[in-house]
Order: structure tokens, then sequence, then C-alpha cells
């Protein structure tokens, strides 16, 4: 590493923290939404893509930018040593569903770690299934993005669980992500083509689907992937064309070229706040597989209090639609503050995905308007089978443009149910989060619909 970069490197790490978890500047524009109960009428913060925030804009904000007390991120961090997993069985003890006091419950849910090779790897899951079934089931498989976990589906997990006897609902932890087993990862942006990485995900994706028997039926199976999970399973589906029925592709990643990765109405605002043109070495160091998790996983106690500034901005009090309905309890926002602390915390592995994806501000480097769909008339090149659902948050920084254009060559091609484009009301990137109620309705469309 050049000598004037190890110098900037605690700049560095406290940039990359709100690069990469999305912490956006003091002044940043806001987004009202609409029909907000007058206790949650906080406004949204505009979502942003990944950008480095100046570093005297952080030393500002240092005592605001990450809430935990000292001494709840010290017992945070001893939970973390003693049993980490169990933050998993806490966090699904939230949901009404489960409660272990009922005698009528209609479901069975456990974790399952499902091996994926020899080498002792395994793919963690989380299984909801009717404990009277209609056979044979249907199954509906979450796909989290970068950085994150099953346990961030918590509001469609819990809502979903109890839609009725035909489906059995799998959440997964990508290869080297959430509480997936942890290997070192193999690869080096730079050294190696990205599709092999491509591969080494789909390879352990196949294995899991393969000891999971849910290639048995594939067309009863629905994928709901995000962000970069998204990603890689669309170019699962062009591998394995026939392994499901339908991919949710929720604010994916990756998809198209476009730089305009803003909304237009709110460039000016964020550029003044934010570096959208972050200096080569900062670009060096994301090529290099520099993660901010490894941060988290040097800060010994005050490892929780640093995940806080992305954990508090994003789950708690957040403003959401139909909040009489439902909303993020306290405890649930404490169980998953911990729980994204202990995601955060664990070895580094599949994260190193990213610089293969994206380049430094979230441009992607073989977008998959290039790629898998740029001739959708040529099955050299498209070979997916399944129906395309592709949603984005009305606020999402991701550009819908490149999904729209896919989804409108694929309908002139193969008809017209065989893509569309859904915009979720008020939602930013996290869009199954930010609106649940509505996300969670159009999966429930989507399931009628197999």
């Amino acid at each position: 590493m050049p000598a004037n970069v190890s110098k900037v490197g605690v700049k560095y790490l406290l940039e990359s923290v709100m690069l990469r978890l999305g912490l956006r500047s003091q002044n940043q524009p806001r987004v009202q939404i609409s029909n907000i109960s007058s206790n949650e009428s906080d406004a949204l913060q505009a979502p942003t893509p990944p950008t480095a925030i100046p570093l005297l804009t952080i030393l500002r904000r240092l005592p605001s930018l990450f809430p935990r007390s000292f001494s709840e991120s010290y017992q945070d961090f001893k939970q973390f040593h003693s049993n980490q997993e169990r933050i998993q069985q806490d966090l699904l003890s939230t949901f009404p569903i489960f409660d272990t006091t009922s005698q009528n419950n209609n479901v069975i849910a456990k974790f399952l770690k499902v091996p994926i090779d020899n080498q002792g790897n395994y793919i963690n899951e989380l299984c909801i299934k009717p404990a009277s079934p209609s056979k044979p089931l249907k199954h509906l498989i979450f796909i989290h993005g970068y950085g994150a976990g099953l346990g961030f589906f918590i509001k469609n997990l819990e809502h979903l669980s109890s839609v009725n006897n035909e489906w059995c609902i799998h959440a997964i932890d990508l290869p080297g992500f959430g509480f997936s087993s942890r290997p070192k990862f193999p690869f080096q942006y730079g050294k190696i083509n990205s599709s092999e990485v491509n591969t080494w995900f789909h390879a352990r994706i196949y294995k899991w689907f393969e000891k999971r028997s849910l290639l048995e039926r594939p067309q009863s199976n629905l994928i709901v992937a995000h962000s970069l999970g998204a990603y890689l399973m669309a170019h699962y589906a062009n591998k394995y064309p026939t392994h499901f029925k339908k991919l949710v592709m929720c604010s994916p990643a990756g998809v198209c070229h476009s730089k305009n990765i803003i909304q237009d109405k709110l460039n000016k605002n964020i550029q003044k706040h934010a570096n959208l043109n972050p200096p080569w070495w900062y670009s060096a160091l994301w090529d290099m597989n520099f993660s901010p998790f490894s941060l988290i996983r040097h800060s010994g106690p005050l490892g929780s209090k640093i995940t806080s500034g992305w954990s508090y901005k994003r789950f708690k009090k957040y403003p959401l639609q139909d909040l009489n309905q439902s909303s993020l309890s306290e405890k649930q926002f404490e169980l998953l503050h911990r729980y994204t602390y202990n995601i955060f915390n664990r070895p580094g592995s599949g994260e190193y995905l990213l610089p293969f994806v994206l380049g430094c501000g979230g441009v992607p480097r073989d977008a998959l308007e290039d790629t898998i769909f740029k001739n959708v008339n040529d099955t050299r090149l498209f070979k997916a089978k399944c129906d395309w659902v592709w949603m984005y948050g009305e606020n999402d920084w991701m550009n819908k443009d490149g999904a729209q254009t896919i989804s409108y060559n694929m309908n002139n091609t193969y008809g017209s149910n065989k893509s569309k484009v859904i915009i979720v009301p008020g939602a930013g990137h996290h869009l199954y989060f930010d609106n649940y109620p509505f996300f969670n309705r159009e999966i429930i469309n989507e399931m009628n619909d197999i």
C-alpha cells in the first residue's frame, strides 16, 4: 500500500463506515411520507448511493453518530462472545404466531445449518412451515443483500408466515454472510474474472437447493432477493433456468450503467454534503477488499456502539405505512440492533464480493443490461425461464430505468406476463422494511399467482 494511503487510515475507516453502511450528512434533504400517524411523524431521510462523507462533517457529528451507550455496547460485546447465535432465536420469539404458550400453533419454525461441502461449510436457514400442510407445499425463499442477513426480513417473515398452509417459507444467509459459515474468501479483485466469483456463490446456493429438495418441483418456488442478492440470483437464474417459477428482484444492484443513480430532484442538495467523487486512494481501498466491518471487528466493546450508527437510523422509530396495523416494537428493535452487530462482527467472507460487482460509488462493473439481458431474443445469452418482478422504492437510489427497459423487451418477446415493475410508495432501498405492509401485499399477490 502506498505510504500516503496508510497515513489516512483513520480517515478511511470512518468514511468507509459511513459509505458502505449508508449514513448521511447532517443537512441532507428529507422526504416526507403521507399518511403517517402523528406519533411517528419523523421524516424519512432521502436514500442515497454509497458516498464518502467529508471527515470534518463526521468529526462534528461524532457525539450523535453512534447513539448506543457505552454500557450497552459492552453488554452486547459480552453476549456476542458467550452465545452469538442465540440472537436469532430471540428475534424469532417476537413473532406473535410463535407464542410458545399457545396450544394452537399453526406453524413450525426452526433454524437449520444445511451442509454445502465436505469442509464443514453450511448455509444458515430459517424454515417456517405449516403444522398441517397442504401437500405438496409451495416454497417462498428470501435472500438478503450486501452485509445483511435473514433477520432483516423480520417484518415480512412475521406476517407472511400466517398466510395459509400451502407455503413453506425459507430465509437464508448467503454463503459467507449472516450466520452461515464464514470460509476464507478465495478471490481478490483484479486477479480473477468476476464470473468465477459468481460461480463460487452459485455452486453453494445450488447445493442448498439440492439438499432441501427444492429442485423436485421447481415450478412451486418463488424467490425474493434484495440488492446484491438479487444480482447473484439473476445470474443464477440464467445459469440454472428451471430452478424456480418466479424471481422478485428487490432494488437490485448492478442492473444498468446509468451514473445518475440519484434522483435528479435530490442531486444538488446531496452533492453539497457528500463526496460523490471520492479520492483515488478511496477507490483503491474499495478494490482491495477493505471492508468497514473490519473496524467493528477490531473495536472490541465499542463495536456495537459503532454499529448503532447504522442500525438506529435504519430501524428505530422509522416511519412506515399503516402503522396502526403493526410497527417495529421496542423489543424487536433492540434485538434487531444486537442481531445486526452480531453479523457485522463475524469474520469477513462473502462481503468481499462487493468490488467484483460494483465500483466505488455503486456503479456496476458488468451491468445486467449488458450481460444476460443484452438481447432477450438470443437464447444463447438469455436462458432464464422464470417470470420476473422488479420492485423499487419510490425514493430508491437504485435506478429503475434499466429494469423498465428490460421488462419492456421481455414482454415484447415472451408475452405481457413475463416481467413487470412495481414501485413501493414511500420506500427507499430497503423497501421490504420501509413499507412492509405494501411490500407484503405485493408478495402475497405473487404467491397467489403460483
